[in-house]
């Protein structure tokens, strides 16, 4: 009997995946900005002018505003940043609009998941419903609920493009050319014949489709790199992909799969060129995690990591946006061991499988490779206290390799021979739908926690209550909403579980100038000082403190010391500014303000000061040439 699922019409099975996607994240529509949305999106000018697109292309991710010119944490990703330059310009600054992109980001994912499943399996059944466990699953709110967390998003749409667009360059469901000869990895419903899941059309090599589809593979790719960089084993998967599914034999196969993943190396060359050595964009290390550095420390606390990734694919209750996962410094901790272990189990079930279920082999595979950029050998950027960095939205793509394997199994028992099987099939099918059904409510009512930024805040504190950057960030809600007492203790309290936590400072000492207590916020802005001489927001806010204190000079050596540190901060350009103007030192008044519209071309206040100065100037000028 064939499989009935395979009859379903592709735009039957599309349609449903876009309405399980749309039903499961239809309650995120009423959400708002959270955590890093204020500052790549409510807060950056960058988005909000099509003058800065290059600026996006050339400048560390959380480069947004002069305000905060020194928080970097070494990302580069102007695709995402032009994504959110887009949705500025049709929704403003509208949360929902922002959300629905992420939405529609995650549709197209999910329906190129079915696709590219569909050619590795040649099974539809099976890859639809690994693409709806795909489409519902738990692990992905944090990636698709949370607006900055698209980076997942839109990297796995241009990602899965790229791997799709290289299976339709090269390879074709098998039905399209017959059936071929078996090799003992099939898979197949009833009455099918033994064959290969696909094969490669070797006189298509250099066909039409191919001369179009690989070189846009390879562009699609490209653009998946400046999004983030976990897209970066596509070209070890596509030579996986092609050791695995190619008819060629031999040291062939292993030329040809080094041959066409060629190009994809590449660009993986050309992004490191421009990021690394070009733009200096590098990831950044933050105070306090020098411990956890080494090898030795980041093998044992990746191989950790991987069974905590597979944990919560298959348990995704629980699911926190702040996991604070301690690094492993011996191999003799009991965790460690047992992870060894299972890796190799994995690994060695991987290689097993390769000739008996050569898809499920290629599944496990794909969640492997994909896994690799989180081994944090190239450091992740991250908050010290966090350990090993460990992250759900890190899940996205390595995800639809377990929903794959699980999507095989799920198939599988409905397909099986014989009547206790067959007595199964009901089941089986309940089994799918209650395993949807779970997965959709989980999600459903995780993406209420990021419904605003107190709630959320509030709700990751209970699983990190010792997040110093859990405080401090939940501080600055307080300040936002003008309750500076609770905002005090917040910033108290991460400074109790990290004294060195010299943001809190500076945020302390802001508060302390609102109720004048100019002497108490000159302490704290020179101790956030102290902890990180070149903390560009403390210099000037204490140069300010200076300022409003008649300690003019003091002010002016603060405001140029932040110029140094970076000249293209205009509020110290501007402020400096203004003291020349008051000091009588026109000239030099006017090369600050016009330094600051160099750097901001839309600074009000820059071109009324320049417009005064140069009004004034007009005026002694003309009142001399009238004197005798």
């Amino acid at each position: 009997m064939a499989n009935k699922c395979c009859k379903t019409p592709n735009y039957s099975i599309i349609l449903s995946i876009i309405s399980v996607s749309l039903l499961v994240y239809l309650n995120a529509l009423k959400n708002g900005f959270v955590w890093d949305d204020m500052v790549l999106i409510v807060d950056n000018e960058g988005i909000k002018h099509w003058s800065c697109l290059w600026k996006n292309f050339t400048s560390d991710f959380f480069d947004t505003t002069e305000d905060i010119i020194d928080f970097k944490y070494g990302y580069y990703r102007p695709i995402i940043t032009l994504s959110y330059i887009i949705d500025y310009a049709i929704w403003g600054l509208k949360p929902w609009g922002f959300h629905l992109s992420n939405i529609i980001f995650h549709i197209i994912g999910c329906i190129l998941v079915f696709f590219s499943l569909s050619v590795i399996f040649n099974k539809r059944g099976t890859a639809f419903i690994a693409s709806l466990l795909f489409a519902c699953h738990p692990i992905h709110t944090e990636s698709v609920t949370w607006i900055s967390g698209r980076t997942d998003v839109i990297a796995g749409l241009f990602f899965l493009s790229a791997f799709y667009l290289y299976q339709k360059a090269f390879y074709v469901p098998i039905h399209t050319i017959g059936a071929g000869r078996t090799n003992g990895f099939c898979e197949r419903a009833e009455g099918e014949s033994a064959i290969p899941s696909a094969l490669p059309v070797k006189n298509k090599l250099l066909s039409k489709q191919s001369k179009i589809v690989y070189p846009a593979s390879v562009i699609l790719f490209a653009i998946a790199m400046f999004c983030k960089e976990m897209v970066a084993t596509l070209p070890f998967l596509i030579i996986a992909y092609t050791l695995y599914f190619s008819e060629w034999k031999g040291l062939k196969r292993w030329k040809m799969s080094l041959i066409l993943s060629s190009p994809y190396f590449l660009v993986l060359a050309f992004y490191g060129i421009i990021r690394f050595v070009i733009l200096k964009i590098s990831t950044v290390n933050n105070p306090g995690g020098e411990a956890m550095k080494g090898v030795y420390p980041t093998l044992l606390s990746f191989i950790k990591a991987i069974f905590l990734y597979l944990y919560k694919l298959v348990y995704p209750f629980h699911l926190s946006a702040y996991i604070q996962n301690p690094v492993s410094f011996s191999i003799a901790e009991p965790v460690v061991i047992l992870s060894i272990v299972g890796v190799i189990v994995l690994l060695f079930f991987t290689v097993w499988l390769r000739r008996h279920w050569t898809p499920v082999s290629f599944m496990i595979l794909f969640f492997l490779v994909s896994l690799l950029p989180l081994s944090n050998i190239v450091r992740i950027s991250a908050p010290w206290d966090m350990g090993f960095v460990v992250a759900e939205r890190f899940l996205y793509i390595p995800s639809i390799g377990f929903c794959g394997v699980t999507a095989v199994f799920l198939k599988k028992i409905y397909e099986k021979r014989g009547a206790f099987f067959r007595s199964l099939r009901n089941i089986s099918i309940l089994l799918i739908i209650g395993l949807l059904a779970v997965y959709s409510v989980q999600t459903f009512f995780r993406n209420r926690i990021w419904t605003d930024e107190k709630s959320f805040f509030l709700e990751t504190l209970k699983d990190a209550p010792e997040a110093a950057l859990l405080h401090h960030a939940l501080g600055n809600v307080y300040v936002r909403e003008e309750n500076y007492n609770t905002a005090f203790d917040c910033y108290k309290k991460s400074l109790e579980l990290y004294p060195f936590y010299h943001a809190a400072y500076n945020n302390i000492g802001t508060i302390y100038s609102k109720f004048g207590l100019f002497d108490q916020a000159i302490t704290a802005f020179k101790e956030a000082i102290k902890i990180n001489s070149d903390y560009i927001q403390a210099h000037f806010n204490l140069g300010t403190m200076y300022y409003q204190t008649q300690k003019i000079s003091d002010a002016s050596d603060e405001f140029r010391k932040v110029i140094k540190l970076s000249d293209r901060y205009v509020r110290a350009h501007n402020n400096l500014g203004i003291i020349y103007a008051e000091n009588g030192q026109p000239g030099e008044a006017i090369a600050e303000f016009e330094a600051v519209i160099k750097y901001d071309p839309y600074n009000e206040k820059a071109r009324n000061n320049l417009e005064v100065i140069k009004e004034e100037l007009a005026k002694e000028r003309s009142l001399n040439k009238n004197l005798p």
